[in-house]
């Protein structure tokens, strides 16, 4: 991000959407941001995409990609979303305006933090970092400068390069790399785009952490050349780091990803047995007010914040649920509502769904006496196109299936807008809600639920507005706000899907009923 002096250049708007623009912020490669007043007098920072860009579909589709990504990071990791709109002649993000300076701006004013401080960063961005993974996303490009100290807690902002975990997900081309280098994991710079997991954002924390340690990135060199051979040799510097948080670091900046910790296992040591929380918060307050009166505040709320949800909200490996999101419901039963059944097809007779074959065979849907057989001989996905039905308001989709080779996931598209499809991922052991773009068919994860499930599915959507409920057999998993008030059932579309991109196929499963009813 580009810094510039505040005002407003003769090119940039006054206003754009409802905001009144105030001054520049910033610019980077694929916008401007500028703080600006909401008409309630609410400040506010608007990130408006490049004129040169808006007509590029794939700056769009990054751009709409961003907006989804933001809706779903919890908001005490970064500056939460307020409105947006991807589809303006120059579409914007406007989201709240976080009143601190970067980490870059503080160290640069004042230096390296001390121990205390810099301990309390350190859990306060590993667990930011624990939250945007959860949610499904890699940060790609986590720097000092994506790093605000907002009074109470750090902000890790910016998800304009983000991508999501489903490796389906990829808006950059062929050789591109995009990213700051001094932070970035070795395996950046690889030709394999899907080499890059939640490991890469891990070693960005280390390199984020020895740079408020010492004031300087560990890779630090003359040229780019200089940073990339230093990374890709695995010879940081590590200045100003010592003891236990040194170690974490240099277990951060291991060369392979394999040996990294998880964000949660970095939480989990930062507060852990061999560090006394409390200690730090005394400490801090014992100490006569220094210039960096914020920090204090900074500690004491980290602190407060990560103890809680080590505690209570499971931090370890393995969590049922997404920890960051309001407790589920008591009632964890699957309520389906009744009302006209406009789809009941157990699937056996060429119906609602049509066979198809390609590839000789190896790819198809198949119409069976055991029901829908879909089988697609290579990682991906292989949808079976069903009614063109339109529903709206309240309806339920409910169907039964099977996974019929490992590693195999049941597709469940069930509703849509104009720009966005969804679509229910009902694997063996995780099923996961996805938001799928019409234009490219690229996607995001939603949310995703643990669910011990085996070979035998029967999955249950139902739809109440723009709320979906997710069940299973009469269980209910979970819901999520879509934000679409315009979110309307059709294409009621079945398929497989690999659930990663590493194993061999063909990939199988078998669908053997399916019912779609709108509450009347």
């Amino acid at each position: 991000m580009t810094e510039h002096d505040g005002r407003l250049r003769p090119e940039d708007p006054t206003h754009v959407g409802a905001y009144e623009l105030v001054r520049r912020l910033g610019a980077g490669g694929m916008g401007v941001v500028y703080e600006a007043r909401a008409r309630d007098g609410r400040r506010v920072a608007v990130k408006v995409i490049h004129a040169a860009l808006a007509g590029d579909a794939g700056f769009r589709a990054r751009f709409r990609s961003e907006v989804v990504r933001a809706r779903q990071v919890p908001p005490f990791c970064t500056a939460e979303v307020l409105d947006a709109d991807p589809d303006a002649a120059q579409p914007y993000l406007v989201v709240e305006f976080v009143d601190g300076p970067s980490l870059a701006d503080e160290i640069s004013r004042h230096g390296p933090l001390s121990p205390a401080n810099l301990h309390a960063l350190a859990i306060g961005v590993a667990t930011a970092l624990a939250g945007i993974h959860d949610a499904g996303v890699i940060h790609r490009d986590l720097k000092p400068h994506n790093v605000l100290l907002a009074p109470g807690s750090p902000k890790v902002i910016d998800f304009g390069i983000a991508r999501a975990l489903d490796p389906a997900t990829q808006h950059t081309r062929t050789g591109e790399i995009v990213g700051s280098i001094k932070y970035m994991a070795p395996e950046r710079f690889g030709a394999v785009a899907d080499a890059v997991t939640p490991a890469a954002d891990v070693f960005a924390w280390g390199c984020v952490v020895a740079y408020a340690a010492q004031g300087s990135a560990p890779f630090d060199a003359d040229s780019a050349v200089g940073v990339f051979g230093r990374i890709m040799g695995g010879q940081p510097t590590l200045d100003g780091l010592s003891g236990p948080l040194r170690d974490l670091v240099e277990q951060a900046l291991a060369a392979d990803p394999r040996h990294r910790p998880t964000a949660r296992e970095l939480v989990q040591a930062l507060i852990g047995p061999d560090d006394d929380p409390t200690a730090v918060v005394r400490e801090v307050y014992a100490r006569p007010a220094p210039r960096r009166r914020p920090r204090t505040a900074l500690i004491a709320t980290v602190l407060v914040l990560a103890l809680t949800l080590a505690a209570g909200s499971g931090l370890a490996l393995g969590v049922s649920r997404d920890w960051w999101t309001e407790p589920e419901p008591a009632d964890t039963r699957m309520v389906l509502p009744s009302g006209t059944l406009e789809i009941s097809d157990s699937l056996v007779t060429d119906g609602h769904y049509k066979p198809v074959s390609v590839a000789g065979g190896r790819t198809y849907c198949k119409i069976s006496d055991d029901g829908l057989r879909i089988q697609n001989r290579d990682a991906g996905i292989w949808r079976c196109s069903g009614p063109d039905l339109e529903v709206k308001g309240v309806f339920s989709v409910e169907v039964i299936g099977r996974i019929d080779r490992p590693g195999s996931c049941l597709g469940v598209w069930f509703a849509s807008t104009l720009a966005m499809r969804y679509r229910l991922d009902a694997c063996a052991d995780v099923w996961q809600l996805h938001a799928e773009q019409e234009a490219n068919g690229d996607s995001v994860v939603l949310r995703q639920w643990p669910v011990a499930s085996g070979s035998e599915l029967h999955p249950q959507l139902v739809v109440e507005n723009d709320l979906v409920r997710v069940g299973n057999n009469g269980v209910l998993l979970g819901e999520q706000k879509l934000n679409e008030p315009e979110l309307r059932g059709n294409w009621f579309d079945l398929g497989v899907v690999s659930a990663t991109d590493d194993g061999k196929g063909p990939f199988g499963v078998t669908f053997t009923n399916i019912e779609v009813r709108v509450a009347g």
